[in-house]
């Protein structure tokens, strides 16, 4: 199968008065040529922020090109930095995944120069520790925010959406940046079956930050890990900054730190503490103050005496004796909470780090029996009852 972007063009939005949209028409050449539209909105005063080069799709598409084995053409010219770069980029991947397939990417290039001008320096914001971390550090250069509704938050929930836009917005007028929300529907493509958390998300970013090319020439995305425990994953140093082309700059910001380090930090700003959300599991654009994401930032934020002021979270929503269940089932949970251990500790606070270690040892017991229901889902007979037999046993659990 063959994958090509046929044509890219700019137009009104359909589903907004007054936005634009950017789209691009994508060819698969399987059993049967088919043709999907993938498309992003922005507000009509941002507009001419859209880049109609193939950039944008170049990055996109390629996570989606090596998980289904598809060669990818883009038919709209490129450049050529950026081609080389994604190129790397499939090599890194099927290095670290050998389950992906080596495919060829293949585009004319554009002979269009850049020049240098006013174009500005923004950051992806999701309100979450590592992008507040990021706006906080960059906050004398920065120009604008950028929220993007499609990725952590469905297009289907309008409610979280429009929540978590309107804290954004009153963040970004208080760091007197822009805020420029985009819409997309990236997740609800053939790309959605791509791995999102260890593929696919930082590539997402990337090519969001190509696509608004008119209006940024520097792109910072937030790091997930420090430098000392990168491991492959969606975003990461050595992937994101390969995205780059000679009209933007995609910078992988603030790997130095920890996220536990970063949560420490933002406990010295009233901005954070009243506007922070960590949380993918709440339908309403708030922290549930149940999964395991809000428990792993209280925590932190508990640790160094900060949870009392954070208004983020609802007051008395962390229960230590339920932390002793978080559920950590893989390497990167683990790790992330060990730093939370760690800053405890420095914080001479010692419950803490008790209710943390409590928490490994009995996930470290839980996790084969997991794995066992996890493998019976697909035996016959069992796939029936496998999924109820999970859910009850980890009922007590935070997720």
């Amino acid at each position: 199968m063959t994958m090509r972007v046929r044509s890219v063009e700019t137009k009104p939005s359909p589903r907004a008065e007054g936005w634009c949209r950017l789209e691009a028409v994508v060819e698969y050449d399987d059993a049967r040529t088919e043709t999907e539209a993938y498309w992003l909105d922005v507000p009509g005063e941002h507009a001419s922020a859209l880049i109609t080069t193939g950039d944008p799709w170049l990055v996109l598409l390629a996570p989606l090109a090596v998980t289904l084995g598809s060669p990818l053409r883009v038919d709209v010219p490129v450049h050529d930095d950026l081609l080389a770069g994604a190129r790397e980029v499939l090599d890194i991947w099927t290095t670290w995944f050998p389950h992906l397939h080596c495919v060829s990417i293949e585009a004319p290039i554009t002979g269009e120069s850049v020049a240098a001008d006013n174009r500005g320096l923004g950051s992806f914001f999701s309100g979450g520790v590592d992008s507040f971390f990021t706006a906080l550090r960059h906050r004398p250069a920065l120009d604008a925010l950028v929220f993007v509704w499609g990725f952590d938050i469905a297009l289907s929930n309008t409610t979280a959406w429009h929540t978590a836009l309107a804290a954004n917005e009153r963040v970004a007028r208080e760091l007197r940046v822009d805020l420029v929300p985009v819409v997309t529907n990236l997740r609800e493509t053939r790309f959605a079956r791509t791995d999102w958390t260890r593929l696919s998300h930082g590539a997402a970013l990337a090519g969001v930050a190509q696509a608004l090319g008119g209006m940024f020439q520097t792109m910072l995305i937030p790091s997930s890990a420090s430098y000392r425990d990168l491991r492959p994953w969606g975003s990461h140093p050595e992937t994101d900054v390969r995205f780059t082309s000679r009209r933007v700059r995609v910078v992988h910001d603030g790997a130095e730190w920890r996220r536990a380090e970063k949560t420490q930090t933002l406990a010295d700003s009233e901005l954070p503490l009243r506007h922070l959300r960590v949380c993918y599991h709440s339908d309403n654009g708030t922290n549930c103050g149940r999964c395991k994401r809000c428990y792993r930032t209280m925590l932190a934020l508990e640790a160094v005496g900060a949870l009392g002021r954070c208004v983020a979270f609802q007051r008395g929503a962390l229960d230590l004796e339920r932390a002793e269940r978080l559920y950590c089932d893989d390497e990167p949970d683990v790790k992330q909470f060990g730093f939370v251990r760690e800053l405890a500790v420095r914080q001479g606070r010692p419950e803490i780090a008790r209710v943390i270690d409590r928490s490994l040892h009995r996930s470290r017991r839980m996790v084969p029996l997991v794995k066992t229901l996890r493998w019976l889902r697909r035996r016959p007979l069992f796939w029936r009852w496998a999924p109820s037999w999970e859910d009850r046993l980890l009922r007590r659990w935070v997720v």
